[in-house]
């Protein structure tokens, strides 16, 4: 699943490295893993009638407060979508969370917040599947989400 990402990245002309290692499924089980460049937790939500869906990328020492998300687009309550809906729209399962499963969204009806922190900087992302770890730049990234489509907007976090 992962090579699409892959074939992306080189038909953009996009530079990363790839590091393979231990599938891990949280930001805690990913400490012990020695790769450059800033550790970063996806999270795919939803509002309280799963009419919206929202993924969140931000440092994996910051925690969520759902009331910016809920502020940026005026919505109601937020809670995380299941595996079951995380499968439905991004063909994912929890722990394999980032930016490049929105390439599988097709509706094109998740809208990408990342934290401004992160811009300009150097990220790691898992692509599709939680064994590898991609590294690339954030300007990178945004190439990449203007070629699929997606919405998305850096804001503080």
């Amino acid at each position: 699943m992962k090579q699409i990402i892959f074939d992306t990245l080189r038909q953009l002309d996009i530079q990363y490295a790839n590091y393979e290692h231990e599938a891990v499924f949280s930001c805690d089980d990913a400490k012990w893993v020695e790769i450059p460049g800033v550790r970063v937790k996806s999270l795919l939500l939803r509002n309280k009638k799963a009419t919206n869906y929202y993924m969140v990328v931000l440092p994996d020492y910051k925690q969520l407060d759902t009331n910016i998300i809920r502020a940026i687009f005026h919505d109601s309550k937020m809670s995380f979508a299941s595996e079951e809906r995380m499968l439905e729209k991004i063909w994912v399962k929890p722990g394999s969370v980032s930016p490049f499963a929105l390439i599988h969204n097709k509706e094109k009806d998740i809208k990408l917040v990342i934290d401004a922190e992160l811009r300009a900087k150097e990220v790691w992302f898992h692509p599709l599947e939680n064994d590898n770890t991609v590294v690339l730049d954030m300007i990178d990234l945004d190439i990449f989400l203007d070629e699929i489509w997606s919405t998305y907007l850096y804001h503080a976090l």
